[in-house]
């Protein structure tokens, strides 16, 4: 019997962990093992995607969704949404004393289960959490991601492509820095529109209004739905879920652990990162102009406080 990818997905029953296997099946990219805290909603939702399949045209009968870590034993890929999501007014940072136990937890049954995966964190505060799921689990660098990046750099080349009037396709830009609304970096110097500087088609002052609305745009969904955005960060996990089990190599705008690249060391924030079968197998330096560099900088100081708070909840 060929062997296909064993995709785990930690929290399936909320909307995060929902939209991740949504793309998942539709893209047909392996086994899902949806599991949650609550076992009526991750079967819930499993029993709604196969409900899609005839319309939809996929395969998704097969499924295995429960609240027993031990169904994930011998995934590829691990994928943790679990946590709980940032209310209206609330700092991610504020977050870390809640899902930080969470995360200890989970990550324990992932090391236990699944030792030779490759980890997806998309809990919240993001940076933080991918250093303590790195230190519960121990696994080595390129198998410890963070999920944050391809959701701010999708917003950032959304707010490009709406003020210049062009297809989001023709838009190539990164995010880089934390995942936090101070502290993310939009890499405008590098941004491109059809290989064309984004500056040939955006006056400054649009430039930095597409930034702020960017750092914010996280806040701006919480504040009109009332919590947080499921689509997109199904969609840009999924993206690589899909270059891990696909070995792809997409470079992507990850958050992994830095050793030494952008002359940084034990801090956790993203960057581009080539992604494989193997993980994060690639870190990739990029020029930037220097109020970029400046800004990268506070994103480092922000996340080196992030995680010495995070190192208090480890036990």
């Amino acid at each position: 019997m060929i062997k296909r990818p064993k995709i785990a997905i930690i929290g399936a029953g909320g909307n995060v962990g929902a939209a991740v296997a949504q793309w998942a099946v539709q893209k047909e990219l392996g086994e899902l093992v949806l599991i949650d805290i609550k076992p009526g909603p991750a079967e819930g939702r499993a029993l709604d995607l196969a409900q899609c399949g005839p319309w939809a045209g996929f395969n998704a009968h097969r499924y295995v969704a429960t609240d027993k870590a031990e169904a994930m034993a011998g995934a590829d890929v691990v994928v943790m949404t679990a946590g709980v999501p940032r209310k209206p007014g609330q700092s991610r940072e504020e977050l870390i004393g809640i899902n930080a136990g969470i995360v200890r937890g989970i990550c324990a049954d992932v090391k236990k289960y699944a030792p030779d995966c490759v980890l997806i964190v998309v809990s919240n505060p993001l940076d933080a959490m991918v250093f303590v799921a790195k230190q519960v689990t121990g696994f080595p660098r390129e198998r410890v991601i963070g999920s944050a990046g391809v959701l701010d750099s999708a917003r950032f080349r959304t707010y490009l492509a709406m003020a210049a009037g062009v297809s989001v396709e023709d838009v190539q830009a990164f995010v880089l820095g934390a995942h936090t609304d101070k502290d993310m970096v939009p890499i405008v110097s590098n941004a491109m529109i059809g290989n064309v500087p984004v500056t040939r088609f955006l006056s400054a002052d649009k430039l930095t209004e597409v930034v702020e609305n960017t750092k914010k745009g996280g806040a701006t969904l919480t504040g009109l739905i009332g919590t947080s955005a499921w689509l997109a960060p199904g969609a840009g996990t999924c993206l690589m879920v899909e270059a891990i089990v696909r070995d792809q190599g997409r470079v992507l705008p990850c958050s992994v652990e830095l050793q030494g690249e952008y002359g940084i060391k034990d801090a956790f924030l993203g960057v581009p990162v080539k992604l494989t079968a193997a993980g994060a197998v690639e870190i990739y330096e990029i020029e930037l102009s220097a109020s970029e560099q400046e800004a990268f900088a506070k994103a480092v100081a922000a996340n080196t406080d992030l995680m010495n708070i995070a190192r208090g909840f480890l036990g």
